[in-house]
């Protein structure tokens, strides 16, 4: 819903932000409770900030490159990416630099220079978290 929107409208609207922050915690918190340990919380939410705050240093290096709204798509992905640890969440920088840097080659040949960001941020989430089951 956050990719569509973002590709769409070029806007991240907050409120999923905020209702999916909320359920991905949730959910995090049900795992520790059944695993009875607190750790993938202590991940999630640290690596999350951690990924918000890079994300907010790079909007505010080059102002007009990502928007606010690509920072809390941030937040809330690296909440479901966090939770499985930091090789994971290189995997997801890693794979949210190609998947952007393909995109803008897209966007670059239909004459374009900007791309909407939340669908690489998203598309990364999940290749990360599928590729973190091998």
């Amino acid at each position: 819903m956050i990719a569509y929107t973002d590709m769409r409208t070029r806007r991240v609207p907050r409120i999923i932000v905020v209702v999916g922050s909320v359920l991905q915690l949730l959910a995090v918190v049900a795992w520790c409770l059944w695993s009875h340990s607190w750790m993938p919380l202590v991940g999630s939410v640290g690596l999350a900030m951690a990924s918000a705050l890079v994300q907010l240093a790079l909007a505010l290096v080059r102002p007009g490159a990502l928007g606010f709204g690509d920072v809390t798509c941030t937040l809330l992905m690296g909440l479901a990416v966090g939770c499985l640890g930091v090789e994971t969440v290189a995997m997801w920088w890693l794979f949210m630099g190609l998947f952007g840097l393909a995109m803008l080659g897209i966007q670059r040949g239909r004459g374009r220079d900007s791309i909407p960001f939340a669908p690489a941020i998203v598309l990364a989430a999940f290749a990360a978290i599928a590729l973190s089951a091998f």
